[in-house]
């Protein structure tokens, strides 16, 4: 029995530490990716800063490639906009790919960049979110100012912490809790005392955390000490999980979601930072513009009885490549598409041209 619990172990160790090079690694050669935070001169009254590790990078991809149309609107968001581009002309991969991320706007995602092993190591650590209320900031809270110090043109900001995952799988037996309570306490009072500042629930029902007893320090933690500002989107994740990961028949990847899950959370997050402050965010009513196409599903396919990402979900965990007629495109990003007796619509990210 003795020895039996110790292969156990083991093994949980191993699976903890393939899901952390999974948050730290990829094939490319390791380099110092660029983010550069820009203004586009426009007054806002509102801004928003997501502030985390692997999974805000795809959220930014996803809000930048996927959510907006050609002016940065972003769809379905009243008020929102998110230029977004990546490029090597500061920093690239020994192959050329691109490194530099440029965001403008009123939407902005702090990350560390892509795939190289010191950005994961940096943006990963507890330490990047640390305050000790003196001056004492980890990068994260360096990189929440030079986006604040940069953009004088928007008059209240909205701040989304959604960091730790790597940190509790990593650093077991440790208070976490207490730390993170301790540095966010000093980004309300010292940091950024006039932004709201919310703290989102990290998705630790997913098979990387699921054997993990202290999976869910941190948000126990931040749900006692700040209730008001804790979102727990536990129920939202579960609704998701596995069919909205990545890519469910991939065994590799049990921590990241789908474009179509990041997309409605993105959207999701911002609808109800809206409402709490008491803004109007009714979009006007969406145009359609009439197509005739066959296209494909893929692992981001999700169908809605209407063009939003908030509303009622119809059908979700589809089989790749089923044929799907489209009749249109709406402008806020989805495909209206015919089910024979039922009209519906797809996000963008959810359908495919054949290959």
């Amino acid at each position: 029995m003795k020895h039996y619990k110790q292969r156990r172990r083991s093994r949980a160790k191993r699976i903890f530490v393939i899901c952390l090079l999974l948050c730290l690694l990829c094939p490319a050669q390791t380099v110092c990716a660029v983010t550069i935070y820009e203004s586009d001169g426009m007054a806002y009254e509102e801004g928003y800063i997501f502030v985390g590790e692997s999974h805000v990078g795809l959220m930014a991809r996803t809000a930048g490639e996927l959510m907006t149309n050609a002016d940065g609107d972003v769809n379905g968001l009243a008020g929102v906009r998110f230029l977004y581009r990546e490029d090597g002309s500061v920093s690239a991969f020994e192959d050329g790919s691109p490194n530099t991320m440029y965001m403008k706007g009123n939407l902005f995602f702090v990350y560390e960049g892509w795939c190289g092993k010191d950005e994961g190591a940096v943006q990963t650590a507890k330490t990047y979110i640390y305050s000790d209320g003196q001056g004492k900031r980890g990068r994260g809270v360096e990189r929440v100012h030079e986006i604040m110090d940069t953009n004088p043109n928007i008059a209240h900001w909205n701040i989304v912490c959604w960091q730790g995952a790597a940190a509790f799988a990593r650093d077991q037996g440790t208070d976490l809790g207490k730390y993170y309570v301790d540095s966010y306490k000093n980004w309300i009072t010292y940091e950024f005392p006039d932004a709201d500042i919310y703290f989102l629930s990290q998705s630790t029902m997913t098979k990387c955390y699921r054997s993990l007893k202290t999976r869910n320090c941190i948000n126990n933690a931040l749900a006692a000490a700040f209730p008001e500002r804790y979102l727990d989107y536990m129920f939202f994740s579960q609704e998701r999980y596995p069919q909205g990961m990545a890519d469910p028949k991939e065994q590799s990847d049990t921590i990241h979601w789908s474009n179509a899950v990041y997309a409605e959370l993105i959207t999701d997050l911002i609808q109800t930072i809206q409402r709490n402050r008491g803004i109007d965010n009714h979009t006007v009513e969406v145009v359609v513009t009439e197509t005739e196409a066959v296209l494909y599903t893929n692992d981001s396919t999700v169908i809605y009885s209407s063009p939003d990402l908030d509303g009622e979900i119809l059908f979700s965990g589809l089989e790749e490549g089923l044929p799907i007629h489209v009749t249109g495109i709406t402008d806020n990003g989805f495909f209206r598409v015919d089910l024979g007796e039922m009209t519906a619509y797809i996000h963008g990210a959810g359908l495919k041209e054949l290959q």
